[in-house]
């Protein structure tokens, strides 16, 4: 695999040389490093696998100031492949800061124990020329608020590391590094039945704000337009959307009696993103027409399994393999269900 690495430094890119990129060969039965070379002068490199495995993604990776920055994740097809140019940054701890470029909140009926399910798409923004790092456990990288009557909280598989997000009082925080441009996380959790309204949070200002209702019943209150009904997985939502949102602004759901939600279609508590859903809510929710890589594909989970692998590299322990044999689980699992498919 051939590609070049390029060091981004205000509104500047130089050529990264004299650095190390590592091919990393991913397939069903897992994955190692099978090659590695120093950049070049024009920061190329020309990596080579042994044998190629045609069921194997391929993926490079690099490290510049601490941080792991990898190629997207290519299958092979034919003797030469070419990742897009790896782009890597200087960091920084106190900015630039991280905005939420977009909070998309989908709320369910309630459940046969009267509960309700809810997933949550947010999209971080690096705005800077800076990967922006976390310098301890105490002050995180992006910090948003989350419904305090939130229970069952849940990371799925999103564009930084689920090792890294972690629930504290009324927010999700984020200490992985985030570096320039958008970074996807999924989050979910359950309100329990006890709850007959829902002060969404707004503690910071968001560019897009959507809210998908299931429940027929539920009103909502606030500053998003009704923009009509859709129709997900043979389930229909009303959606209610807005832009340029204000921290501060209220939204508020109430919820009043009604048929109960048939059994969680929708909601299991294997890790989200590995439902279809996932990837039609994202397409929707942005009006993309590809896939996004908040859903778990093969590719995706072969990258996670490569990330991991770097960074453990030389210090295996209990919590590498235990991460390790789940991710090859799902891996197994999905390639499994495409061939069926």
């Amino acid at each position: 695999m051939t590609g070049r690495v390029v060091h981004v430094r205000g509104g500047d890119s130089t050529a990264l040389a004299s650095r190390w990129a590592v091919l990393h060969q991913v397939g069903p039965t897992g994955g190692a490093p099978v090659d590695s070379q120093q950049t070049d002068r024009a920061g190329r490199y020309a990596l080579h696998a042994p044998a190629v495995d045609t069921t194997a993604s391929y993926l490079v990776s690099v490290y510049h100031h601490g941080i792991a920055y990898f190629t997207k994740p290519l299958r092979p097809a034919g003797a030469v492949g070419t990742a897009d140019t790896l782009f890597v940054y200087d960091t920084a701890s106190a900015s630039p800061p991280i905005d939420l470029g977009e909070r998309h909140v989908m709320v369910r009926s309630r459940d046969s124990d009267g509960s309700r399910r809810v997933i949550e798409l947010l999209v971080l923004v690096n705005r800077g020329d800076k990967t922006r790092v976390a310098v301890d456990t105490l002050r995180p990288v992006w910090r948003g608020a989350v419904p305090t009557e939130a229970v069952q909280f849940e990371v799925g598989a999103s564009e930084v590391s689920d090792q890294a997000i972690a629930r504290r009082g009324g927010a999700v925080e984020v200490f992985a590094p985030v570096p320039p441009g958008e970074r996807q996380l999924l989050i979910g959790y359950v309100l329990p039945r006890s709850v007959s309204e829902l002060a969404l949070p707004i503690d910071q200002d968001t560019e897009r704000l959507s809210v998908m209702l299931e429940d027929t019943a539920a009103v909502l209150q606030g500053a998003l337009a009704f923009e009509g009904w859709e129709t997900l997985e043979g389930l229909a939502f009303r959606r209610f959307a807005a832009a340029q949102v204000p921290a501060g602004t209220p939204v508020l759901i109430r919820f009043r009696a009604g048929p109960l939600a048939p059994t969680a279609v929708l909601w299991i508590v294997v890790p989200l993103a590995t439902l279809a859903l996932v990837a039609g809510l994202v397409r929707w929710w942005r009006q993309a027409g590809i896939e996004s890589p908040v859903q778990e594909s093969p590719a995706v989970l072969a990258g996670r399994i490569a990330a991991l692998d770097a960074a453990f590299a030389g210090r295996e322990d209990d919590d590498y393999r235990r991460q390790r044999a789940e991710l090859k689980r799902r891996l197994v699992e999905e390639l499994a269900r495409r061939e069926s498919t």
